[in-house]
């Protein structure tokens, strides 16, 4: 295959030895050419946008800026480019989110060589289209109010204590609390504040 018919692919992981395992992995498929890397959201921009390549493999949860940002971010900036996401959770909710983000497809840290090279044809397969996508701002999963009752439970306040420091029932933080479990699908408060901070609800207030 000649070069100018490769894959080209931007590895986004925090950790050095599972971005040189997905490197090796792809390098048995063919025709994949790995032109960049990098161990944050903001590396992963700034190389995206440099580079230029068909696909990004994109960790879920990395230092710096939210998936959700780093995802808008490249449509606005690299529209040609295919965002896969990488994650260990098996999560229909954060999928969802993340889809609806902009991004093509998910593989598991857990995928064989043949599944990841795959995923990355399948997404490189949509990658011909006109014009370009516009940016999209990260749209906030939780109400202002569930992102407030969630900051505090992150800060283990009790839902009494939550009660009291926003002068609200605590039959009303309960009922916060199922909605912000449903939101993010989440199966405990540790799970929430875990999820909340992947998709970026405790950064700056956004729609």
């Amino acid at each position: 295959m000649s070069a100018e018919t490769r894959i080209r692919i931007v590895i986004a992981d925090d950790h050095d030895l599972f971005r040189d395992g997905m490197r090796a992995m792809l390098s048995v498929g063919g025709g994949i050419v790995v032109v960049g890397e990098a161990s944050d959201g903001d590396g992963a921009l700034a190389t995206t946008v440099e580079t230029r390549p068909d696909v990004l493999l994109l960790d879920v949860e990395m230092p710096g800026v939210p998936v959700l940002s780093t995802i808008a971010r490249v449509r606005a900036e690299s529209p040609g480019t295919r965002i896969v996401i990488v994650t260990m959770h098996r999560d229909r909710v954060l999928a969802g989110h993340l889809l609806a983000a902009g991004a093509s497809g998910f593989i598991s840290k857990s995928a064989t060589s043949s599944e990841l090279v795959d995923a990355v044809r399948s997404a490189a397969g949509g990658i011909a289209r006109s014009g370009s996508v516009p940016p999209t701002p990260p749209r906030s999963v939780l109400s202002h109010r569930e992102r407030e009752v969630l900051k505090l439970i992150s800060d283990g306040l009790s839902n009494q204590m939550i009660g009291q420091r926003l002068s609200i029932s605590i039959g009303t933080v309960k009922r916060h609390n199922t909605h912000i479990f449903a939101k993010l699908g989440a199966s405990s408060r540790t799970d929430a504040v875990r999820r909340a901070r992947t998709l970026g609800e405790f950064a700056d207030p956004r729609p």
